[in-house]
């Protein structure tokens, strides 16, 4: 069985434009897996307020009839608690053996979904499989013009242009390429493993990064994030997300902040520590002289984590010890 999991804070326009896709997808799957299996979409309300009933319930009366006969549960949070802990709420009280996380203006044919599970059922060492994720107005260019990646476990941006093309190979006949982060916007795991690994920590709350953390969790473990190329997603870009309801100061100090307690969970050598440290008073200083305030603030908030931080470092599976 298939879980779609699609946190929400409610918004009417996002929820009108990607439900009555993605309900069209669940129905046209469950015709490709006939016997084999079945699906459901769960909507986690992250509002706080229930306000993503009113959208959903508006989405679902425009639909045609045999697009409400979709599996939709929905799940309500207590507060607003964020991307990655409404995903977790929701892949906690999904039914499928496997999850498909998507961002509510994301937008996948049954065809994508299905070569997604073909990879990860022919790929054992597979931990997650995604689409090639692009824009508006037409999918003809990727979104990653830059391309993220993990250098000693950091994460860096490069330009797309630059980077080598990657190698691809086949699984269960599908073009993969193998990736160094997994995109929260669409990803496909298997429910056990992905809770099993933590997830997505709610350290990073409300937002950023917490993809990247579990990129690294999972390779820790020797597992593969693939792209499966033969699989597209359509990311509709609306703008009124949690990142993009965030003032851009605050937005910018969460991401600050974020940055650095992705680094400190995953430093691996004493040698590393006094590097970043020493690093870091630059980056303060600099950022004190010209004025940064958002910088200062992130240091400060992610302080303020550090016991949170190491409680997370020390559930870390396979992570090495700090050693001299």
């Amino acid at each position: 069985m298939l879980s779609v999991v699609l946190p929400t804070l409610g918004s009417k326009a996002r929820l009108g434009q990607s439900l009555p896709g993605l309900c069209r997808s669940l129905v046209d799957l469950e015709a490709r897996l006939s016997e084999a299996g079945s699906t459901e979409l769960v909507v986690v309300d992250d509002s706080g307020e229930g306000v993503a009933a009113a959208g959903l319930t508006e989405a679902l009366a425009s639909l045609e009839e045999e697009l409400r006969e979709v599996a939709i549960q929905t799940v309500r949070t207590e507060r607003n608690l964020g991307f990655g802990p409404a995903v977790m709420r929701g892949a906690r009280e999904a039914n499928g053996s496997h999850l498909l996380v998507l961002h509510d203006d994301v937008l996948m044919d049954a065809g994508s979904v299905d070569a997604l599970l073909q990879v990860m059922a022919a790929a054992p060492s597979v931990f997650a499989a995604a689409p090639v994720l692009s824009r508006p107005p037409a999918p003809a260019s990727p979104v990653p013009a830059r391309v993220i990646r993990l250098e000693d476990d950091w994460l860096c941006v490069r330009d797309g242009s630059a980077e080598p093309p990657p190698t691809e190979s086949l699984i269960a006949d599908q073009r993969v390429v193998d990736i160094e982060v997994v995109r929260s916007a669409a990803m496909l795991v298997r429910r056990g493993e992905f809770l099993d690994l933590g997830g997505f920590d709610r350290l990073f709350g409300p937002t950023s990064l917490e993809d990247a953390d579990l990129s690294i969790c999972a390779r820790r473990r020797g597992r593969r994030l693939v792209q499966v190329q033969g699989a597209e997603a359509l990311h509709l870009d609306l703008g009124d997300g949690l990142g993009d309801l965030l003032e851009a100061p605050v937005a910018q100090a969460v991401a600050a902040r974020n940055r650095l307690l992705l680094r400190w969970k995953h430093l691996s050598t004493r040698a590393d520590a006094s590097d970043h440290l020493i690093g870091l008073w630059r980056v303060a200083l600099e950022a004190g002289m010209l004025g940064d305030r958002e910088t200062l603030e992130g240091i400060v908030l992610a302080v303020d984590r550090l016991g949170e931080m190491a409680e997370s470092r020390a559930t870390l599976s396979g992570a090495a010890p700090f050693r001299s």
